[in-house]
């Protein structure tokens, strides 16, 4: 009987250790199913949607020649990079927009390459490496004639070229209008964002004026019909430094200093440029613009700069200011050979409009003229991007167009010029043809970088800009 007590203890002992090693065994075994699971969800996953290391990446090594082999090679970082998922925020906090006037595709296609010399090979520029790209159309093929004002308009207020309005002489009921277009700068404005405006233009020229919602084609009192002034029409600077959108903006860099003044300091390296408008009303619209931001300080504490001089902005501490105005030339910057360069105004902008707690839209102009060296000025335009930091939680556009116009606000494309003397022009000689053909304005090539960056795709009209910028503002503000 003792035998067999203990015989049925040692088996209830037994069946309970077997139990809790099947208990055990079990639940490693489900572990292990759910691993392998999660294993191949996130394989499929990397396959679908990103390359994670470069032996994901894979061709016909069997099958192709081995000196065909080590471009394939040296081509995988290129194609991962392409294929790799991007990181960070849904929507951006910030916009920085490079506008560059005066270049176009055959351009960047011809100075990829060191002159006369092929041995360094290709050299990519910053925005090549953007993973997105867009075209802007160029409506002024259609538009007779085509005003560099109103194609600045669609650009930046997002109305079609062939909506946008003419300025009419009487233009004094517009200064209360309450239906008046808002730029997308203003309206990043309205929702809390800090704003910029870097131009190595006059701070007057047309991409200003539509940014800063002006309703004048004169960018100062001298060139004003009289019936305008009369009628309480305003010129575009005056505009500026007055209107809630100037006043409203944290930086702005440019030239136009005898747009702003009547009496300005001409020196040999900064003269007068006679073929742009002078102000003769007796002006000093720098000194209103401080005046006004004295009174605003001893309501709201603020703090605030203006320079004229490169020394100046070199040596300022810009993160310390809310609002930096700086007018370093009497006409355009390329006017005064001691004005500042694009890398300094932009660092300098960056340094003004970043905060802890507010995103900003800065807007980058540079105005290449005809006659510059279109090589050297897209150098300098890369290495001011190279020396950015790459924010995850930024967006950054490069804007490409050789828009460019002979008088300053009012003319006519060299396209629509061409099309309206086609006798004459084929009468022309064959270089002289050619010449012409590649003046002509081409379609706007968009290079986009950041959260988002992947709606900047196809062939768009020149509104979509604004269109999409206005978009990602204000899912940014909404998803902070």
């Amino acid at each position: 009987m003792v035998t067999t007590q203990r015989t049925k203890e040692l088996c209830q002992t037994v069946r309970l250790k077997s139990t809790q090693v099947f208990i055990v065994a079990g639940t490693c075994l489900v572990t292990l199913l759910v691993s392998l699971v999660c294993i191949g969800l996130m394989t499929r996953y990397e396959v679908q949607n990103e390359v994670a290391n470069v032996a994901d990446v894979d061709y016909w090594k069997d099958k192709v020649a081995p000196s065909q082999k080590i471009w394939y090679d040296s081509g995988i970082e290129e194609l991962n990079e392409a294929l790799r998922s991007p990181s960070g925020p849904i929507y951006p906090k910030n916009v920085r927009i490079f506008l560059v006037q005066g270049v176009d595709g055959r351009d960047l296609a011809a100075y990829r390459f060191f002159a006369k010399d092929f041995s360094h090979g290709n050299t990519n520029f910053v925005w090549d490496q953007f993973p997105h790209l867009a075209r802007l159309k160029n409506s002024c093929t259609q538009q007779i004639p085509c005003e560099v004002a109103r194609v600045s308009r669609a650009f930046w207020a997002g109305i079609p070229l062939e909506r946008v309005h003419r300025f009419q002489p009487d233009c004094g009921h517009l200064a209360n209008a309450t239906d008046n277009v808002l730029s997308v700068l203003r309206q990043a404005q309205l929702v809390g964002l800090r704003t910029g405006f870097v131009t190595t233009q006059r701070i007057t020229g047309a991409t200003a004026a539509a940014l800063g919602n002006t309703n004048s084609n004169y960018e100062c009192d001298e060139r004003m019909p009289l019936g305008s002034s009369k009628s309480g029409c305003q010129d575009i600077a005056r505009q500026l430094i007055s209107g809630e959108t100037g006043r409203s903006f944290n930086v702005i860099i440019g030239g136009g200093r005898q747009m702003l003044n009547s009496v300005v300091p001409k020196t040999r390296s900064d003269p007068v440029d006679e073929l742009l408008c002078e102000s003769s009303d007796g002006r000093n619209l720098l000194k209103e613009w401080r005046s006004h931001k004295l009174r605003e300080s001893k309501i709201s504490p603020i703090k605030f700069e203006l320079i004229q001089r490169t020394d100046e902005l070199e040596s300022l501490n810009a993160s310390n200011f809310d609002f930096l105005l700086g007018v370093m030339a009497n006409g355009d910057l390329s006017g005064n050979a001691k004005a500042p360069s694009l890398k300094l105004m932009v660092e300098r902008s960056l340094q003004v409009l970043k905060k802890q707690d507010q995103g900003y839209l800065l807007i980058v102009e540079q105005f290449i003229q005809s006659d510059m060296d279109k090589r050297k000025q897209l150098q300098l335009l890369n290495e001011t991007l190279a020396d950015l930091h790459t924010d995850q939680d930024t967006l950054t556009l490069v804007l490409i167009t050789n828009a460019i116009y002979p008088q300053p606000i009012l003319d006519v494309s060299e396209e629509t010029e061409t099309i309206s003397h086609l006798p004459e022009t084929f009468n022309e000689a064959e270089y002289q043809l050619q010449q012409r053909l590649h003046q002509m304005p081409s379609e706007s090539l968009l290079f986009a970088r950041g959260p988002k960056s992947s709606i900047f795709h196809g062939v768009r009209k020149e509104s979509f800009l604004a269109h999409a910028v206005s978009h990602v503002l204000s899912k940014s503000r909404a998803n902070p």
